[in-house]
Formats: C-alpha cells, structure tokens, sequence
C-alpha cells in the first residue's frame, strides 16, 4: 500500500470556533424554547435545541493536534485514508481513528 500524504490547510481553528459557536447558539434556541413553551405544552424549539446540544460536540473530535516531527495515520471504520504530516492546528473527520 502507497503512503498517501494529506496536504491541506489546517482549518483546526475555524472548526473549533464555528462548533462553539453551534454551541452558543443551541443554549440560545433552549432559552428561546423554554419561554415559548406553557405549563401544559413544552415548545418544539426546546427539543430542537437539546438535539442541537447533543449534536454539536461531535466535530470537536476531529480536532487533531500535531507538534513538530509528528505523523498521524488516519483509518476510517478500518480503510487506510491518508498521514497527516508536519505540525500544526487540524480538523479531519470526527469518524476516523487517528494512530
């Protein structure tokens, strides 16, 4: 099998901020929710915000971290899918097991 190198720009930190941003805006939809809802009746908007909550932190484990002189070999559900090589702030997919 070929090593294939991943070359890419590291979008690491705009991940990170877009996901907590996703955040952000779950805690808002929730707040929005629970004042709209009745004592009787509770707003579909909460629900749409707590399946948000529960959503958003799954592409923040597909931050990756590499320090100088380090390599991670990505597998995905047990496929070779490429090296991550030289240092930096990066974002892959949140499936793939990194080695």
């Amino acid at each position: 099998m070929k090593e294939k190198i991943i070359t890419g720009k590291k979008h690491g930190m705009a991940m990170m901020l877009l996901t907590i941003l996703l955040i952000i805006a779950s805690f808002v939809v929730i707040i929005y929710g629970a004042i709209l809802s009745t004592d009787e009746v509770p707003s579909p908007i909460l629900f749409v915000g707590i399946l948000m909550i529960c959503i958003t932190w799954i592409p923040l484990t597909g931050l990756k971290v590499l320090k100088p002189q380090e390599a991670l070999v990505l597998t995905l559900f047990g496929k070779y899918v490429g090296t991550l090589k030289g240092d930096g702030f990066f974002w892959v997919n949140p499936f793939c097991t990194a080695f």
